[in-house]
């Protein structure tokens, strides 16, 4: 699998993935979310992001991406994010994300599909 890593996201959360033995790619400061979109697309990466734009699923539909995971934990401590992080992917196979919103929440995760 292959990861679009927004800007956003601490280093701790992504040597996590990296770790894992994931594809990562991190999105440089000042990308737009509408080029944020068009890279995960063309390369066919899941977005992890906090930006709640992209759960919007009017402005990014999740069936025209491979997945988008949306962090939604507050304070974004890197530690309560992992653990959410390992219990997503003990759940849910990363096969299961494509073409889906996950919205990553401390202690679950929700999924909506369009």
């Amino acid at each position: 699998m292959k990861f679009l890593i927004d800007e956003n996201i601490r280093k701790e959360v992504i040597e996590f993935i990296k770790d894992l033995g994931y594809d990562v790619l991190i999105s440089s400061g000042g990308t737009s979310d509408e080029e944020v979109a068009k890279i995960a697309q063309k390369e066919n990466r899941i977005i992890l992001t906090h930006d709640i734009h992209f759960a919007n699923i009017l402005i990014y539909p999740p069936n025209q991406f491979p997945g988008i995971i949306r962090i939604r934990i507050h304070p974004p401590n890197p530690e309560v994010i992992i653990s959410s992080l390992k219990n997503l992917f003990q759940k849910l196979p990363l096969s299961e994300i494509d073409e889906k919103l996950v919205i990553l929440e401390e202690g679950g995760f929700r999924i909506r599909e369009e």
